[in-house]
């Protein structure tokens, strides 16, 4: 039986960075007519004050203080905004990275894909990782702010910080019962944070489960063996969705 072809080390956070990038040149676009009539209307005043600054000290700093306010102009005209786009991306890449030892360790007991669009949707699957424990599901989630908790309420249902994120696990539901359609097998869905602080141990919200990043390896590990998921029930799992789950970038 030949091997998924997406266990070669790849793929991760593709979609998000090919979308990061269609924003990033749209953009760009915008910043280039920005500048073809924001610099030469900024030329004016800057000589003016360059020419005030020479006929008070020397040329030398005049010139230095128009260059000083052409490169401010540059830089204000073509900063970046950023994109969530791109900080999606950078967090599946890590957690690509996060799973690599768990592929090289495991000896045929565990197989992960990345990045594969669900059928007849715009939307992909971050991470499928097959095991002894069966198919599981990974979202990864870039919450950056390092001092914002990610907890249950009352309700059990799930915040980071401030922010409520039940549509997220609404979402990773969905998504979970996608690739259980396509695998003809239950889905375990988890969603794996960076950086934001989550619990100990994580958290079960609505059936999913919630771990910090760095904890993924030790929580698929320490998850329940099925009946009969032997290395050739993975092989073949994993098999159908490569054939099934094309890449999504």
């Amino acid at each position: 039986m030949s091997k998924p072809a997406s266990r070669r080390r790849g793929g991760a956070g593709a979609s998000a960075q090919s979308m990061a990038n269609a924003i990033r040149a749209r953009e760009r676009r915008r910043q280039h007519r920005t500048a073809a009539w924001a610099l030469p209307a900024a030329t004016i005043p800057s000589a003016g004050v360059g020419w005030l600054t020479a006929a008070f000290t020397d040329w030398y700093a005049g010139a230095a203080v128009i260059a000083v306010l052409t490169v401010l102009a540059l830089r204000r005209i073509y900063r970046s905004e950023g994109s969530s786009w791109a900080t999606g991306a950078a967090g599946e890449r890590r957690t690509r990275r996060t799973l690599i030892p768990l592929v090289w360790t495991g000896l045929g007991r565990w197989i992960v894909l990345h990045d594969r669009q669900i059928p007849r949707s715009r939307a992909n699957l971050d991470h499928l990782i097959f095991g002894r424990c069966g198919p599981v599901y990974v979202d990864t989630k870039t919450w950056t702010s390092k001092t914002s908790k990610v907890r249950l309420d009352a309700h059990g249902r799930l915040w980071y910080g401030r922010y409520p994120q039940q549509d997220a696990v609404d979402t990773v539901i969905w998504e979970a019962g996608r690739a259980a359609q396509v695998l003809g097998h239950s889905v375990r869905p988890v969603i794996a944070v960076h950086y934001a602080h989550v619990p100990p141990g994580g958290l079960v919200t609505a059936g999913v489960t919630v771990v910090q990043a760095t904890e993924l390896r030790r929580h698929l590990r320490s998850l329940p063996k099925e009946p009969g998921w032997s290395r050739a029930r993975i092989r073949k799992a994993a098999l159908l969705a490569d054939q099934q789950l094309r890449p999504a970038a």
